[in-house]
């Protein structure tokens, strides 16, 4: 390799930590846009895959509108993707309920979605199980990079009473949070006011990021 093109490598693998940075905070408003555009008291007892549904129609929808930020140019979102693992093949791949990818040549930076309602009974266990936060953390949902994000449907109480319990709840060392990676409230412009970050070790040892947005849609 030249140097020339060593120090092409270095810039587009610096630029592509900037599109992941980036990433994230779109990723969050876009969600936020697409919520907003939604009755949410039509969704108080529909099930998971329902929500996701109709928030991902309408993220899409955010995206292509004339009014979009600029930026929103450089996205797509789909739903129920497969996640790709050299164990798995066809459809034995686990499917993740939300992606989001950022349009780029070369590697696309994407980040993905687990979707959990919180409601009456639930308690948090599904959220933080295995098919929930555990997925990313086990790595049965392959690693885009060092970052995912998982959504709560909050059908019953407030987005408060919730963060408090999963914040309770992730103080457990299974979760293996890293030094200072405790819940911790986000303010993020544009984003779901209930927006949180946690940060964990994966089950090879790695660096995880983990975004929680909850969204209401109880009725007001």
């Amino acid at each position: 390799m030249t140097v020339d093109e060593s120090n092409q490598e270095d810039r587009a693998l610096a630029l592509y930590g900037v599109y992941v940075i980036e990433l994230r905070e779109h990723a969050l408003a876009l969600i936020w846009l697409g919520y907003r555009r939604m009755k949410a008291t039509d969704f108080v007892v529909a099930e998971e895959d329902a929500i996701t549904g109709e928030l991902v129609k309408h993220m899409k929808s955010a995206i292509e509108d004339n009014k979009a930020p600029a930026w929103a140019e450089h996205y797509s979102v789909s739903e129920q993707v497969r996640s790709d693992l050299k164990s798995k093949l066809g459809k034995n791949r686990p499917i993740v309920d939300v992606e989001l990818e950022r349009h780029k040549r070369g590697a696309r930076p994407r980040l993905r979605f687990e979707a959990k309602r919180l409601y009456a009974g639930s308690g948090v266990s599904e959220y933080v199980g295995a098919e929930g936060l555990g997925a990313f953390l086990d790595g049965y949902y392959s690693r885009t990079h060092n970052g995912a994000g998982m959504l709560g449907y909050v059908q019953t109480q407030t987005e408060t009473f919730w963060a408090g319990k999963l914040g309770a709840k992730l103080t457990a060392p299974g979760y293996r949070i890293t030094d200072g990676g405790d819940w911790k409230h986000l303010r993020v412009v544009a984003a779901s006011p209930y927006t949180y970050q946690t940060i964990h070790s994966d089950v090879e040892g790695l660096q995880l990021f983990i975004l929680h947005s909850l969204l209401s849609f109880c009725v007001s």
